[in-house]
């Protein structure tokens, strides 16, 4: 089994909206202030060279490389970090970027629907490719990647359509694929057993993977499904013992480590305290960044690390949002025998005593029914109080640690148990592991959820 330590943390005064982590062990992190900062070993420098927020950072031998929604994308000298070549390619804001393996070309997508195709090795200012989307292509253009070889450009839309693009025809071939229902945020390709493998990650809260067919076809290897929020980022990374792995973050709070041959999961663990925007790994080190403004330096470790289960009850889902598996889970914890195929809509809007009665046909449980509604009405949704930050499992008996911070009683037993002396959500060391029930927290969510 696999697990993340935390070695770094830096905070930031302002949003940090993308990162990056050289083969050298340097770390770029792009703020929303259109700064980016380059933390190396001799020292940290702040590069201001955007108006507006950096939205996608990566390196090459050469630059450091980064776009904003200023339009623009800069090419700076890794060494003195002044600005090499300023590119001025689109006529939109700039939301994503990748470099070839041989690090010659570099693919740039915007919201002006084109993605920009420029070898910046030769001649950066000159596009060798300009593709752009048609006007029927619904939703916003959220990822580009490349293959291996250079020959396939894929770029993904919040429609939930993937593209592929043929680049080496003079008039390069696209092919159109439906692949998540609620939107696509981002994608990555890597080489597996000689195939060119896809990964896509969307608003359903699931990761797909893709092989790549030589006739431009899209035939689907493996749907992962662990996160309890839209899946933000991914990308793949072969670890020490040259297994190819996944790494996924998600609005969830959590990074994800998946077995891209057999899907199972490898370890997930809660790094930030709000949205994971960025992962980007090398060797046996990951970073990943957060809109709760910090840049997390993470160690691959090898051990026997529990899996955290999250569960599909997202704590940031509007009570409306809910899909009918998350309105069975609510269901099953207050009617254990109960089912039913309603949605969070339904749970939202319908009439209550229409909503109790198909829900309890007997009546026998109707007064609680309609409490349990009335409150999750009242709350829209889950509150985050009521969820463990190790499970993003609702409590049963809620216990106070010496930094303030309250887990599920079995959760942080278990940690504390296993050899740790720090908090399993700040990372911070406690001083005393000694448990105070949360006498009040735990009334509250029975009377909502009746898990008594």
């Amino acid at each position: 089994m696999l697990s993340l330590s935390l070695e770094n943390s830096v905070k930031s005064e302002k949003q940090v909206y993308c990162c990056a982590l050289n083969s050298d062990g340097s770390i770029a992190a792009g703020s929303s202030d259109g700064s980016t900062t380059l933390l190396k070993a001799d020292g940290q420098r702040v590069l201001k060279s955007h108006k507006y927020p950096v939205t996608a950072v990566c390196f090459t031998d050469k630059f450091l490389i980064t776009a904003s929604s200023d339009h623009s994308i800069i090419l700076h000298d890794y060494v003195t970090g002044e600005v090499h070549e300023k590119l001025m390619v689109h006529k939109g804001p700039v939301r994503c970027l990748c470099v070839s393996r041989d690090g010659s070309l570099l693919v740039s997508g915007s919201s002006d629907q084109t993605i920009c195709i420029t070898n910046i090795l030769e001649t950066p200012s000159a596009v060798l490719r300009h593709l752009k989307l048609s006007e029927s292509d619904s939703g916003m253009l959220s990822g580009v990647c490349v293959s291996p070889d250079s020959s396939v450009v894929v770029s993904t839309a919040t429609s939930g359509t993937v593209f592929l693009h043929d680049i080496n025809n003079p008039k390069p071939r696209r092919c159109q694929y439906d692949c998540h229902e609620m939107g696509v945020n981002g994608c990555d390709m890597s080489l597996v057993d000689d195939r060119n493998l896809l990964c896509t990650v969307g608003a359903d809260y699931m990761a797909k993977l893709w092989w790549v067919e030589d006739n431009f076809s899209l035939s689907l290897h493996l749907t992962l499904c662990g996160h309890s929020g839209q899946v933000l980022c991914a990308q793949f990374h072969t670890i020490q013992d040259g297994k190819k792995t996944l790494f996924t973050g998600s609005v969830d709070k959590t990074v994800t480590i998946w077995d891209v041959e057999t899907g199972d999961k490898l370890h997930q663990s809660i790094c930030h305290t709000s949205f994971v925007y960025g992962i980007s790994a090398h060797d046996e080190k990951v970073v990943t960044c957060s809109s709760d403004k910090t840049v997390k330096q993470w160690g691959i470790c090898s051990g026997k690390v529990k899996t955290i289960n999250v569960i599909p009850l997202a704590t940031k889902d509007r009570l409306g949002d809910w899909s009918s598996s998350q309105v069975q889970h609510w269901l099953g914890r207050l009617l254990p025998e109960s089912s039913t195929s309603l949605t969070g809509r339904d749970l939202a809007h319908m009439e209550l005593e229409e909503l109790v009665n198909q829900i309890d046909e007997s009546g026998e449980h109707r007064p609680r029914l309609k409490q349990s509604v009335l409150l999750l009405r009242a709350f829209d949704g889950v509150p985050d109080e009521f969820l463990c930050p190790v499970s993003m499992e609702i409590m049963r008996d809620p216990v106070v640690t010496n930094d303030g911070h309250t887990y599920e009683r079995s959760n942080i037993t278990e940690w504390l148990s296993s050899g740790h002396n720090t908090s399993p959500f700040t990372n911070t060391t406690l001083s005393t592991k000694s448990l105070i029930s949360n006498h009040n927290l735990r009334k509250l969510i029975e009377t909502v959820f009746f898990l008594k």
